[in-house]
């Protein structure tokens, strides 16, 4: 049932409903009926869970890890993310800083709902995943886009025109790098 249907039947909030239905999903429906097409739409491959992985998870189903985890990640996993970030940026982290999530979409609703109020703006380079700039809507902010330049056949970020796009109600700069679905990928410099 679509979020559409979903308002007449039960109340949603119109900040909700007010974002378009993503194409992404209209491509994977329509994909789905294709046979021996592989799904790259979603940036998965066709190659299936490796070995190792489903039998760590059997195991701990077996051992009965199945309850709620620690609210912010497993600490020994926030950890490893703290210090493998300390070596590549050669600065010290806190495994406070870090948030373990089930997905990229989580972290980006957690880190709006906790970022943006109603009527404020963030600043989305372009072209981008439409999930982005919905998510936006969704916390109620407006999504302001900034188009990437295209020269010498590859895609960079104009950080005149990000400039320009600053107004007092903006409050984050959404950059997502290496950027779904152009592949730019921000420079040291950027």
């Amino acid at each position: 049932m679509s979020l559409k249907a979903l308002e007449t039947r039960f109340h949603v909030s119109a900040r909700s409903v007010a974002p378009p239905e993503s194409g992404i999903v209209a491509v994977m429906n329509h994909g789905r009926q294709k046979d021996g097409l592989i799904p790259l739409w979603v940036g998965e491959g066709d190659l299936p869970t490796p070995a190792f992985i489903c039998e760590a998870a059997s195991r701990g189903l077996a051992a009965g890890e199945t309850f709620y985890t620690w609210q912010r990640g497993v600490p020994e996993l926030r950890q490893a993310l703290a210090d493998y970030h300390t070596a590549l940026f050669h600065q010290p982290f806190s495994p406070e800083r870090f948030f373990v999530t089930g997905s990229g979409m989580q972290s980006i609703h957690i880190a709006l709902t906790i970022t943006v109020e109603q009527g404020d703006e963030v600043i989305v380079p372009t072209p981008e995943w439409p999930n982005f700039s919905a998510a936006v809507q969704v916390a109620g902010a407006r999504p302001v886009e900034v188009p990437l330049s295209f020269a010498g056949g590859r895609w960079e970020i104009d950080l005149d025109r990000i400039e320009a796009a600053i107004t007092p109600r903006s409050k984050v700069l959404f950059i997502n790098t290496p950027a779904n679905p152009s592949g730019w990928t921000a420079s040291h410099d950027d």
